[in-house]
């Protein structure tokens, strides 16, 4: 049974990346009179000079936004940039945030819209001067635009690197620039550290699991990117593509040494995965390697990715040296 919450939040990322990655050569982008930016992985980029006001940053969609000030209400539609947001200290002004947020947990109380159908009333209803979407359902961008409020459309990154020049592109637009790079310098050499901890030798083959559907992760997503770095073959690899659905035949043929479950909190588990006809023959079966993770620590492009690979890393390797 396809879980009613997974499901739906792989489609909306499924349309981030190709609204980024199909998006129209041929459309201009408004001219920002702050300077010209020079852009980074998806588009965006940081500002002409660490903290100043006004700065220009670049969108995922390639348009430009000169903001004046430091915004003093901001709007987060994906629960990354909330944990950006209070990671680099400019949590107190965040007003209001997707429904799907649940960290951290000065968070909790914030006010709630729809990350996948935010309407234009119920966001200028808490009067921001900087929205943040990863999802751009209808021309959302363009409506909060003739609205008079400031958006920033940043597609979900496809690598770790592309991690980094989010946190500082939100830490620049939020007027955290200083605390976003030092956010990232610290996230880089944490990875760096556990990255140096994987034994020399081949690392596990793995199956993730997005949802018993069987959509997964591959080459694109900065998912696989964590299992790479970490020696792990991804046997999803294959498809080439960043958000592959697999078959039964193949995850069986591929015969992976673990397998990863994003799905355990919409009821699959080592039991149910070893129920399925034919996966009782899976080496990860067989050898009580079926694990539920936190899909957070892996999925949510923001400053948890290290606590996703230290967990990936104690999985992938129980007995190396701490």
């Amino acid at each position: 049974m396809v879980s009613r919450k997974v499901l739906p939040l792989l489609i909306a990322l499924l349309a981030a990346m190709v609204v980024f990655a199909c998006g129209d050569d041929d459309d201009e982008a408004p001219e920002a009179t702050g300077g010209a930016a020079t852009p980074t992985e998806g588009g965006a980029s940081p500002p002409d000079e660490a903290g100043e006001f006004p700065v220009t940053v670049t969108d995922s969609n390639g348009q430009e936004l000169m903001i004046t000030d430091e915004p003093q209400a901001i709007v987060a539609l994906a629960p990354s940039y909330t944990e950006v947001l209070f990671a680099i200290g400019a949590g107190d002004a965040v007003v209001a945030v997707d429904d799907n947020t649940d960290y951290p947990p000065e968070a909790a109380d914030l006010p709630r819209i729809s990350g996948f159908e935010p309407s234009v009333e119920g966001i200028a209803s808490y009067n921001p001067d900087l929205v943040l979407l990863f999802f751009d359902p209808g021309g959302l961008q363009d409506a909060l635009g003739q609205a008079g409020i400031a958006s920033l459309f940043l597609a979900t990154p496809s690598s770790v690197d592309g991690i980094y020049e989010q946190i500082e592109t939100i830490g620049a637009a939020a007027g955290h620039s200083a605390e976003a790079s030092t956010l990232v310098e610290e996230m880089q050499v944490e990875i760096e550290a556990i990255v140096a901890r994987v034994p020399e030798g081949d690392g596990p083959s793995i199956f993730h699991e997005i949802d018993s559907t069987l959509f997964s992760t591959g080459p694109g997503s900065f998912t696989h990117e964590m299992f790479e770095l970490l020696g792990a073959e991804n046997i999803a690899a294959e498809t080439g593509e960043p958000f592959p659905q697999m078959s039964n035949e193949a995850v069986i043929a591929a015969n992976p040494d673990i397998i990863l479950l994003s799905d355990a909190a919409y009821g699959e588990s080592a039991e149910t995965v070893s129920a399925r006809p034919g996966w009782d023959q899976i080496s990860a079966v067989q050898n009580a390697r079926v694990f539920a993770i936190d899909d957070d620590l892996v999925s949510r492009p923001g400053p948890r990715i290290v606590e996703g690979m230290e967990m990936l890393f104690g999985l992938f390797y129980p007995d190396a040296e701490s």
